[in-house]
């Protein structure tokens, strides 16, 4: 399963950038691939690949993993990604 994570609250990114990169070990337990950077509003997107989704609610649903990211961010928002067919011309 390939996700889009939209991080709320974030208003110092390099803050987030050095917890989100601390956690790349544990990361790649449960995805192929993470992509993360900046977008308007005190947000970060972060596009997921290869999901398992168990997995990666057990690491997230922490009481370390909130003690960590809760000085960085205020929330998330989960969006399943399904790639599509170009349009026909």
């Amino acid at each position: 399963m390939d996700l889009l994570v939209v991080v709320d609250g974030v208003t110092d990114y390099a803050a987030f950038r050095k917890v989100f990169d601390e956690d790349g070990s544990e990361r790649a337990k449960f995805s192929t691939s993470m992509l993360a950077g900046p977008i308007d509003g005190d947000r970060v997107a972060i596009v997921c690949y290869g999901i398992d989704m168990q997995a990666m609610a057990a690491f997230m649903g922490t009481a370390e993993f909130e003690e960590r990211t809760s000085p960085v961010q205020s929330g998330v928002t989960l969006y399943e990604l399904s790639e599509l067919a170009p349009p026909a011309h």
